[in-house]
């Protein structure tokens, strides 16, 4: 939040009340308190104004600020320019740190010598809510047990809910994430299936063609040798049947054929 080197010594105050000399003394020790307990603050203050329509978003506030603010977490109070320009963005919000701090500065908020370096969640409500500081700051909150327990009650529902979405977030992270792993085995076992058909095939095609060609081979000489036999007993019947001619002519053929090669 503010730089506090300067910050005089306070006293105890009343329960519910402020310590301070003044109003910005009061602002700098409402600053100082966690998220949670300046969220309180400010729904107290403007419960009826506006705030109770507001409460569940401040729930949001707190905590998105104690999951920016990565060094304290629930303890903090204010986060540095580059957390506070995270949380703006979280909640679509245009103005940069310096433009709340003008605004604040115009309403006394922040004093002209003052070089905060923080921005606590106070600061941004008051300007988000245009809201009085000197109401805020002011404001009692020992009569409003009721509303205090009601935004504790809330508070600690989202706080629960928040817990139960992100352990559900990290488990469906973990299946999404086995799933995937599962997929991607499947795939690498898929492909190297396929590697291995294909080297077994190029390893296989030269035996193929060698085979092919031998019984290609095979069949010519068959054709040849049942051609060549089928040949031999026509001569040999014409040789037995007919006239002395016709038997004497098939005689010569078949010593010609019989003297070929197969």
């Amino acid at each position: 939040f503010l730089f506090l080197c300067c910050t005089p010594q306070v006293t105890m105050a009343t329960p519910g009340i402020l310590p301070g000399a003044d109003d910005h003394e009061k602002l700098l020790n409402l600053i100082k308190k966690t998220y949670k307990e300046q969220a309180i603050w400010f729904l107290n203050a403007f419960w009826e104004e506006f705030a109770e329509k507001e409460a569940e978003l401040f729930w949001n506030y707190v905590e998105k600020s104690q999951e920016i603010d990565i060094q304290n977490h629930e303890a903090g109070s204010g986060l540095d320019e580059m957390q506070a320009h995270v949380f703006l963005e979280k909640f679509n919000e245009t103005l940069t740190v310096r433009d709340l701090r003008t605004k604040l500065r115009e309403t006394g908020a922040i004093g002209p010598s003052e070089r905060p370096k923080l921005v606590p969640l106070t600061h941004y409500l008051l300007f988000k809510y245009q809201a009085d500081w000197h109401v805020l700051v002011n404001a009692s909150q020992g009569d409003n047990s009721k509303e205090v327990a009601e935004a504790q009650r809330m508070l600690e529902e989202v706080t629960a809910a928040f817990q139960e979405s992100n352990a559900r977030a990290a488990e469906a992270s973990a299946a999404f994430i086995e799933a995937a792993k599962r997929e991607e085995d499947a795939k690498k076992a898929e492909a190297e299936a396929i590697s291995r058909e294909s080297a077994a095939r190029e390893a296989e095609a030269p035996f193929k063609a060698a085979q092919e060609e031998l019984e290609a081979a095979l069949a010519e000489v068959k054709a040849q040798e049942d051609a060549y036999n089928a040949k031999t007993e026509s001569l040999k019947k014409k040789s037995e049947e007919g006239g002395v001619v016709s038997r004497n002519k098939a005689k010569n053929e078949l010593a010609q054929h019989l003297g070929e090669d197969p």
